[in-house]
C-alpha cells in the first residue's frame, strides 16, 4: 500500500470510498463539536461581500434562508446581528447536533427551524431530495461544506439541489475552500493525508485528485475529508449547471491572503 505521497488520481471515487470519508469526516464533527465550535465563532469577511452582490434580496421582504451544513449558525447571528436582515425563516440543516446546540440563536433568529439531516449521506445513497423538504428559499447557502462532499459528480448533484431548493430569481452563495493556496495548509494537509491513509489502511488511489485528509490540532487519530477546490474545476463545475443559472459573482477572500475560499453567487433563472 503506497500512501508516502498524494497521488493523482482522475478517476471518479468509488461509492464505498466515498461512503468511508464520509463516515470518518461525520464522526470528527461529532467527536470535536465543542473544540471546533469555540474556533468558528467569527464570520468570514466573504459574507458581507456576498450580501452586497445580491441587493435585490436585501431590498425585498424578509427573506427566507435555507443554511446547509449550519455547523453552529453563525451565518444566521452574522445576518442578524451584523447585518441587519432578520429572516422570515430560517432552514439550517445540519447531522451534527451537539455542534448546532453550541451556537446559541434563541435570540436571535426566532423563526429557526432545524433540520438533522446527514446531506453527504443522503446524496450518496440518492435520497437527498426526498429528505430535504422546504419551501422555495430567497437565499440558500453552503459555507463551508462542499469541500466534505466525496466526489466531483456528487458535488455537481448537490449544487443543483441547492438551485431547486431556491425560489425562481432567488439565490446560491457557496464557498469553495482553496486551502492549498496557503503554503502552511499545503505542507500540513500532505502530511496529515499520509497519516490519515495509513491509519485508516487506504491507498491514495483511492481518492481523486486533490483530496485530501485534515487533521485538527495535533489529535491523534483525528481526520475530516477535505476536497481543495482549483479555479479549473471550479469553472468546469459551473459550467455544468446549465442555463437556468445566473453566475452572479465570483471572488475569493478569507485568511490573511485573502484567498482560502473562492465564492460563487448563483441566480435560479
Amino acid at each position: 500500500m503506497d500512501t508516502s505521497s498524494h497521488t493523482t488520481n482522475t478517476q471518479s471515487i468509488s461509492v464505498s470510498t466515498a461512503e468511508r470519508l464520509s463516515r470518518v469526516t461525520s464522526e470528527f464533527y461529532a467527536q470535536q463539536a465543542q473544540s471546533f465550535s469555540a474556533t468558528r465563532q467569527m464570520p468570514w469577511q466573504g459574507w458581507q461581500r456576498c450580501l452586497d452582490a445580491m441587493p435585490q434580496l436585501l431590498a425585498g421582504e424578509k427573506p427566507a434562508v435555507l443554511d446547509i451544513g449550519c455547523g453552529n449558525l453563525r451565518f444566521a447571528r452574522f445576518l442578524c446581528d451584523e447585518a441587519g436582515i432578520v429572516p422570515a425563516k430560517y432552514f439550517a440543516v445540519d447531522n451534527c447536533k451537539p455542534l448546532v446546540e453550541s451556537g446559541n440563536t434563541d435570540a436571535h433568529v426566532s423563526e429557526l427551524a432545524f433540520i438533522e439531516l446527514d446531506v453527504i449521506k443522503s446524496l450518496l445513497d440518492g435520497t437527498l431530495s426526498s429528505r430535504l423538504i422546504t419551501p422555495p428559499c430567497d437565499l440558500v447557502v453552503a459555507f463551508g461544506f462542499l469541500h466534505h462532499v466525496p466526489g466531483a459528480e456528487k458535488r455537481l448533484q448537490l449544487l443543483r439541489t441547492l438551485l431547486e431548493k431556491a425560489k425562481p430569481g432567488g439565490f446560491v452563495c457557496v464557498s469553495f475552500w482553496q486551502f492549498m493556496n496557503s503554503q502552511k495548509l499545503a505542507a500540513k494537509a500532505q502530511e496529515t493525508t499520509a497519516q490519515g491513509l495509513r491509519a485508516l489502511g487506504m491507498d491514495a488511489s483511492e481518492l481523486e485528485e486533490h483530496d485530501y485528509l485534515i487533521g485538527w490540532q495535533d489529535k491523534a487519530d483525528t481526520w475530516r475529508y477535505c476536497h481543495h477546490f482549483s479555479q479549473e474545476e471550479l469553472d468546469e463545475l459551473l459550467a455544468s449547471l446549465g442555463s437556468d443559472v445566473h453566475v452572479c459573482a465570483q471572488f475569493s477572500a478569507d485568511g490573511k491572503e485573502n484567498n482560502l475560499n473562492r465564492y460563487v453567487i448563483l441566480q435560479r433563472v
